[in-house]
């Protein structure tokens, strides 16, 4: 059963692949996004990392936590950030049990509508931005999803991704991090 918006953000406690501790209770009084990505051999989602990636000086200075969970190994997503500087904290989860816990959804047939959404243009791009080739770990068939929680530890926005490629988009994340007042309007889980 997906999360929804206004209700408390599933607590979680584990470790970044720099051995520091994450426990998502303890980020209160901060915003923060947690974002849930395939694993780092998916140039789609190496794509919207890049992306975020151009954000990460305005993220710092509103103080926004990124949580950015793979399903991959800690070894290759320490690989993957070698010679990087992120501002979002990794995180390996291949275990997949931080997955479950935010309903994150496991569906053929999005990942097959992704090519009739510029899933193929998509990881074109992507492909050329990654420095290292990986081998695909976990589900196949993952799809990802993006969470916006207030300091008070409500979730603000809930947005399941409908196929590969599709994320909250960022002018959404923006406004939540810019507007004291950030109110959600229309559905969480619709495409832009």
């Amino acid at each position: 059963m997906n999360l929804k918006i206004n209700q408390p953000a599933p607590d979680f406690i584990t470790r970044d692949i720099w051995g520091n501790t994450v426990q998502l209770s303890q980020l209160r009084e901060q915003k923060v996004l947690l974002t849930f990505y395939r694993h780092v051999a998916c140039p789609v989602n190496h794509l919207r990392f890049q992306e975020l990636r151009t954000y990460e000086k305005e993220f710092c200075k509103k103080k926004l936590a990124v949580l950015a969970v793979y399903e991959s190994s800690k070894d290759n997503l320490l690989r993957y950030s070698e010679d990087e500087n992120y501002y979002a904290r990794l995180i390996a989860n291949p275990e997949f049990d931080l997955y479950e816990k935010y309903d994150i959804e496991l569906n053929t047939l999005k990942l097959l509508f992704s090519m009739y959404n510029g899933g193929p243009a998509k990881a074109a791009e992507g492909l050329k931005l990654m420095k290292h080739r990986f081998k695909a770990e976990g589900h196949n068939n993952l799809m990802g999803g993006d969470f916006l929680i207030g300091e008070d530890g409500l979730l603000k926005q809930v947005y399941y991704n409908q196929f590969l490629g599709d994320h909250l988009p960022t002018k959404e994340i923006l406004a939540f991090i810019n507007d004291p007042d950030y109110k959600v309007i229309g559905s969480s889980t619709c495409c832009d």
